[in-house]
């Protein structure tokens, strides 16, 4: 009876937790044209503050595992990874997430730092990281993405602390990435948000050219 009332409990606390989760990708693609295009709409926040938690009016968190798993009276310390499968062949091209830093330096950061970080997983992607410290490129629209430049395939940070990501606090930027296909590549673009204190990460729409090889501009949709 115990575990029932405090699971519970849980629930009503976790009721709305995190994030807008607003539409699922639609393909607004032209079927005649070289570029996919795809509308997303997701918006993920980490609440680390439990009474900011308790009080908060969102859809139900997917982050009952961790509550029930002790951590009521911890932070919160992460979205958990959020997937996307860009070019719609059932594989997962991509994570997102946002965490606590804290987690990592056992909660020994200063106060005046800020500890949440976005990151971004590629899974079947690389991503544009011309700084190679896995700092991705935040581009402006109508760049032009292609093979010219360093293309990483590991965890890389959008936003950080002392504003050391590119995406935080800059408002719409355009993540580059290329899709692996057998030996070539697809370019295309993810449009991000990153608030400046790194706890808010919107995935807005994404594109990429079906013509294995060939360039894309950042917003490019056709």
């Amino acid at each position: 009876m115990k575990n029932i009332i405090t699971l519970t409990l849980i629930l009503t606390v976790l009721i709305s937790f995190f994030g807008c989760r607003k539409d699922d990708a639609v393909d607004d693609s032209n079927n005649n044209s070289n570029i996919f295009y795809a509308a997303v709409n997701k918006e993920f926040v980490l609440i680390s503050n439990v009474d900011s938690l308790q009080a908060s009016n969102d859809t139900i968190s997917e982050h009952v595992d961790s509550i029930i798993s002790g951590l009521l009276n911890e932070q919160i310390i992460s979205t958990g990874l959020k997937s996307f499968d860009l070019n719609s062949d059932n594989v997962v091209d991509v994570h997102f997430e946002i965490i606590d830093l804290n987690l990592f330096n056992n909660g020994n950061l200063p106060s005046y730092l800020d500890s949440m970080a976005a990151r971004v997983g590629p899974v079947n992607i690389q991503v544009l990281d011309n700084s190679t410290y896995g700092y991705p490129d935040a581009l402006d629209e109508n760049t032009a993405i292609k093979e010219t430049g360093n293309w990483s395939h590991n965890i890389s940070v959008i936003g950080t602390f002392m504003n050391a990501g590119k995406f935080n606090g800059h408002g719409e930027k355009y993540l580059a990435i290329r899709l692996v296909n057998n030996t070539a590549f697809n370019y295309g673009w993810v449009k991000l948000y990153c608030s400046e204190h790194n706890d808010t990460l919107r995935i807005i729409e994404y594109a990429y050219n079906k013509v294995t090889g060939s360039e894309i501009k950042a917003g490019q949709k056709n």
